[in-house]
């Protein structure tokens, strides 16, 4: 099964002052381009608002809680900009880091996944007005005491998506040492997980965007 490149994040949980986090203060910090066109879009049901740069495919989501920059565009380092604002914050409570890929692949190629999961009983609700829309599989892999790649896959009406993600556990631990570190092995986490991805599923994988 050939799996493409669908989009790509990272996000970090924690304590964050909305306020500051504008396109303002990334172009301050060089996160982001100064004078380039953004889209912004506020959040009425909490706080919080996300925007998107013009001629980039990058989007930040910034809330209380979490930050999160995601693409559509494989070559862009989302750990950098989220290593960055951790860099220019680092007297910030944070919790959790996440490294993210997904892929997706056409429902005709399921009959190339490994025969446990094809053969995994299809069993309809136990009510027949409700209808079956997805089967997911997982396998989560402890590297160290603060360190799991989770993998997913998950068979839909419509295609076959694969979500790899690799959670850095960050409470009580020091942002400049564990956190910005964490950050800056987005594309080296993307890769281990890739292999395991290959290991456990048996999938290639493709970097070329599925989004066109």
């Amino acid at each position: 099964m050939a799996f493409l490149f669908k989009k790509a994040s990272c996000v970090v949980v924690g304590t964050f002052n909305i306020y500051i986090l504008n396109p303002q203060w990334l172009a301050k910090h060089g996160l982001i381009e100064k004078g380039m066109g953004v889209l912004m879009e506020t959040n009425l049901a909490q706080p919080g608002f996300r925007f998107q740069l013009s001629d980039q495919h990058v989007t930040w989501n910034i809330a209380p809680h979490q930050i999160a920059v995601e693409t559509d565009d494989a070559e862009v380092d989302c750990g950098a900009k989220i290593g960055g604002v951790l860099g220019a914050l680092p007297e910030t409570p944070l919790f959790a880091l996440g490294n993210n890929v997904v892929y997706r692949a056409d429902l005709a190629e399921l009959e190339s996944l490994p025969q446990p999961i094809r053969e995994f009983p299809f069993v309809e609700s136990s009510n027949a007005a409700d209808k079956v829309v997805q089967r997911t599989f997982h396998f989560g892999v402890k590297h160290d005491q603060h360190r799991t790649t989770n993998l997913q896959v998950s068979i839909r009406e419509d295609e076959v998506e694969l979500l790899c993600n690799v959670h850095t556990e960050l409470r009580d631990r020091d942002t400049r040492t564990c956190a910005i570190p964490a950050a800056k092995k987005f594309f080296e986490d993307r890769a281990s997980a890739k292999a395991l991805a290959q290991h456990f599923f048996g999938t290639g994988i493709e970097y070329a965007s599925s989004n066109g």
